[in-house]
């Protein structure tokens, strides 16, 4: 048996699957289903950076594409601003 000392970890923050711990050394313990990653402060917060990047890519590309509508009959009503592709704020070739 050996007479290493027991780390003593402090729970930062926590969900129902993952929690980030903290040692008496400083090092973090992000602990995501069965897998645990130990990081220097420096290092988790490049990694939350870059997961909270990755998120917003993913919420981004998640949005509804907008379709132009028609109305019955087929046709599409080209002089109604709420109808089209324009951003908000620009104009058609019309200026409408």
């Amino acid at each position: 048996m050996t007479d290493r000392p027991v780390e003593i970890r402090t729970e930062l923050a926590a969900s129902e699957r993952t929690r980030v711990d903290i040692g008496q050394d400083g090092v973090l313990h992000v602990l995501a289903g069965p897998i645990t990653l130990h990081l220097d402060r420096a290092t988790c917060e490049e990694l939350t950076t870059t997961l909270a990047r990755a998120m917003v890519v993913l919420a981004r590309a998640r949005r509804p594409r907008l379709h132009l509508v028609t109305q019955p009959g087929g046709s599409t009503n080209a002089t109604d601003p709420a109808v089209g592709s324009s951003a908000p704020g620009e104009h058609g070739a019309d200026g409408v």
